[in-house]
Parts: structure tokens; C-alpha cells; sequence
């Protein structure tokens, strides 16, 4: 005997996924994602697919280890969408539950009708208890629901993705910044399912140096005010104002890596015989997908400092990890180690500390914004741990002895604890990756997050 349970109105169903807690005491993940046309996935699906959306319901955890299902990342392969875990990137189709490493995890048929959205799981009188969306809203500052032809894009449709990153990169205001990132991945994703997918467009566009800024004071990293605890106001406001620089900063690496390295070629192990292999689509729809995330985070932490009284550029800011970008510019998998793995990675074990000072604070509006951060910033890390592994898997080469030897190369200072090692073993990340670390001789901080 099942029970059928009603979650809502397409209408009202905006996220693209929800975390739903039953009256059984487990939690089953929604996912909402663009329904597939037929040239790309030869399976149909209509009884859950209204309006250009399909809905799909899997357990909340993998079968395999545990992982967060409600963090996993979303791929499109032949068979359709496969959600894999975040920490051992499992891969389970979202039809089936069926993966390619012999597990499988339970899914649960959803039926729409009326517009209503309902999910079917076994046992008798079970019911909805709550249900929380993940994938939150980008603070916009202006009405995004008005079509205004002055904010739309100026961008024509056949644009190619490098292009369109290099648009955003020179675009010094951060509100136009965090529209157009959207709107981009936006654009990308939907257009990934169509037989008209955006063309990457290597070489079609150059980024610039430097992304510019709009009227901010730059200063070096270790001039930076000193925050404080975050027991008084004026030491919060500090303190999200350094974590937005370093989401405004965090956008543009991520679109910087998309066109900087679009024409990038594997280096096979001389001998093999092998090919060099170009980057994966599914490349740049991880990196555009993190762009998007960052543009989210930034906007989020200025409303709030708005909401706080201040604004973001009332305090200096730092350029010290356009730096890191600056030296890792020729190399991609220089750039996914210092970036992802070194600094995003120094975020994991820095966003646990700052989040206690500001509930010590009872300063819980902020809480939340930061603990949206965090756990975004847990797929990063495991984004670049992907990439770089599949790199070294295609030459042949072991992850952990090529970042290691690249921190040696680009990093100043050692890799310093206290680690965060629940959150980057879940990236991927074990103790071998960053124990008795350093680079060159340090000069000033290093930066966290992104």
C-alpha cells in the first residue's frame, strides 16, 4: 500500500530541488529540472513533466556511503539526468536509481495533474512534515520578474559561450555582474538539452588581465581592517564585506577558467598511443554552474550588509586572489589547484569558525546566509577535485602528487590547519592532499573561500 502525497503547485515550486521530510522520519529529495526533448534522451517523460519541467524523486542519501544526495551534482548523459553524490561522485540515474558502480538507490514515481505535484511512497498514511528548498534565490537588487529591455541582455543568441564569459569579465558593476552570470548558465543549461547547444567557442574572445571594478579602494591583503570576533556590529559588517569581495572575485575565476582554457588539451603518457583529449561539455557546465553559485553568494551577502546598514564597497577591499590567477594563468591544472583546492578548500575549514562567532552573536539572519555559502563551497572543492582527477587519469598521472607539486610551485606559505577534514573528505579530499604542506616563503594572508 502507498501513500500519495501532494507537495504543491508547479507554480509554487521554484527551486530546482527540495529536501522533503515525511512523517516516517526519512527525507526524499525533489529534483526540478528542464524536460528533455526527445533528440536527447530517448526516453520520454510525460505523467511527471508539465510546462517544460520534469520531476524526478530520489532517497535523500547514497546508498553507498551515506553522501548528501541533496548536494549532488546534476549531469546529462545519454540515458538522461544522473545525479552524482558529492563525496565519492556515485552516479545514480534519476529515473532508475540505477548507477555504473552496481549500487542502486531508491527512487519514487512523481505524478503531476491539475498542475498539482505529487510523490508516491510505500506505506500506508504517510505524510508530508516539511519541505525546504536547496537551491536558493540569487538577491537580485532590481525587479528580475520586469522585462526591462534596458536590462536584458545585449548579447545575440549566437554568441558563444567564451564570449559570453568575456562580456561578464569586463562588466565592472556587480549587480549587471550577477544578472548576466545567471542568465548565462541559465541560457547554457536549458540550451545543453536542445539540438541548438551554445558553441564553447575557443579562442573566439580573449579575458581581460584583470576583471575591472567599480569604484571600490584596493589594498594589499595584509592591509585589510582586522574584523575582530564579530561581537559588535561594525566587526560583522567587516566581516561579510571581505567574504563578498571574495564572492565577486570568486565569479570571475569561475568564468575566467571556462574561456582561458576552453582550447585546453590533455598530454597523454608519451608512448601510449593515446589522443590528447579537448575538455568535456560537462566541464563547462560544472565551472558555469559554480559561477552561478558565486553570483548567488555575492548577492546574498550585499543585501544583507544593506540590511545591515552599510553597503558593499564602504570598506577596502583586496584583489589577492585575482594574484593566484594571474600566476596559474598557463597552466589548468595549476588553476584548480591553487584556486579549488587550496583556497575554496581554506573556505571549508574557515566557514564553521565565522558562522559560531555570528550565532554567538544571535545574529542568525547572517547564519543563514553563511551556512547557504558553506555548503555550496563543499561542491566547489569537489568540482575542482573532479577535474583535476580526471586530468591526471587521462595522462596518467596520480591527483595527489600533481597538486602537491603545484602548491610547491605557485603557493606562498604553507597549507595551514586547523583543517576542516569532515568537509574536504567529502570534496575528495583526504588527509595525503594537504598534510606537511608549503609552498614558497609566505608574504601576507592567505585568502579563503570563493
Amino acid at each position: 500500500m502507498n501513500s500519495i502525497i501532494d507537495l504543491g503547485t508547479h507554480a509554487s515550486l521554484t527551486h530546482t530541488r527540495y529536501t522533503i521530510t515525511l512523517s516516517t522520519s526519512s527525507q526524499i529529495i525533489l529534483f526540478r529540472l528542464p524536460t528533455l526533448s526527445p533528440s536527447v534522451c530517448s526516453v520520454a517523460d510525460t505523467s511527471n513533466s508539465t510546462l517544460g519541467w520534469t520531476y524526478y524523486a530520489m532517497e535523500s542519501v547514497c546508498p553507498h556511503a551515506g553522501g548528501p544526495m541533496a548536494d549532488s551534482h546534476v549531469d546529462l548523459e545519454d540515458s538522461g539526468y544522473v545525479a552524482s553524490c558529492p563525496w565519492h561522485a556515485y552516479d545514480f540515474d534519476l529515473r532508475t536509481g540505477e548507477s555504473s558502480f552496481g549500487v542502486k538507490a531508491c527512487v519514487f514515481p512523481v505524478v503531476i495533474s491539475d498542475d498539482l505535484v505529487s510523490v508516491e511512497i510505500p506505506g500506508r498514511e504517510v505524510t508530508l512534515v516539511g519541505m525546504e528548498g536547496v537551491s536558493e534565490v540569487v538577491e537580485f537588487k532590481h525587479d528580475s520578474t520586469v522585462k526591462d529591455s534596458a536590462r536584458m541582455t545585449e548579447l545575440a543568441d549566437d554568441v558563444t559561450m567564451c564570449e559570453w564569459c568575456v562580456h561578464i569579465l569586463n562588466t565592472s558593476d556587480p549587480e549587471r555582474k550577477i544578472e548576466l552570470t545567471t542568465q548565462l548558465f541559465s541560457n547554457f543549461a536549458t540550451r545543453e538539452q536542445t539540438s541548438d547547444a551554445m558553441i564553447i567557442g575557443a579562442g573566439t574572445a580573449k579575458p581581460p588581465d584583470e576583471p575591472p571594478r567599480e569604484a571600490l579602494q584596493a589594498v594589499k591583503p595584509w592591509e585589510m581592517p582586522n574584523p575582530g570576533r564579530g561581537g559588535t556590529l561594525k566587526s560583522r559588517v567587516t566581516m561579510l564585506h571581505a567574504l563578498a569581495n571574495v564572492e565577486q572575485w570568486a565569479i570571475d575565476l569561475a568564468l575566467d577558467i571556462c574561456v582561458r582554457f576552453a582550447a585546453f588539451r590533455t598530454s597523454p603518457p608519451l608512448g601510449s598511443g593515446d589522443k590528447p583529449q579537448p575538455l568535456p561539455r560537462t566541464f563547462f557546465y560544472d565551472w558555469l554552474r559554480v559561477a552561478n553559485d558565486e553570483a548567488k553568494h555575492f548577492s546574498l551577502l550585499r543585501a544583507r550588509l544593506e540590511a545591515m546598514g552599510s553597503h558593499f564597497g564602504a570598506l577596502p577591499v583586496h584583489h589577492g586572489l585575482w594574484e593566484s590567477a594571474r600566476l596559474t594563468s598557463e597552466d589548468l591544472r595549476a588553476r584548480i589547484s591553487i584556486i579549488a583546492l587550496v583556497h575554496e578548500a581554506r573556505g571549508l575549514d574557515i566557514n564553521p569558525l565565522t558562522i559560531a562567532k555570528f550565532r554567538t552573536a544571535k545574529d542568525l539572519d547572517s547564519v543563514g546566509v553563511l551556512e547557504i555559502i558553506h555548503r555550496d563551497e563543499v561542491t566547489h572543492v569537489t568540482t575542482g577535485h573532479r577535474w583535476l582527477s580526471w586530468i591526471c587519469e587521462q595522462e596518467g598521472t596520480q591527483p595527489v602528487e600533481v597538486f602537491r607539486g603545484y602548491v610547491m610551485k605557485y603557493f606562498r606559505g604553507a597549507v595551514k590547519g586547523p583543517f576542516n577534514t569532515e568537509a574536504r573528505a567529502e570534496a575528495g579530499m583526504d588527509a595525503c592532499y594537504y598534510t606537511d604542506l608549503a609552498g614558497g616563503p609566505a608574504r601576507g594572508h592567505v585568502v579563503a573561500g570563493g
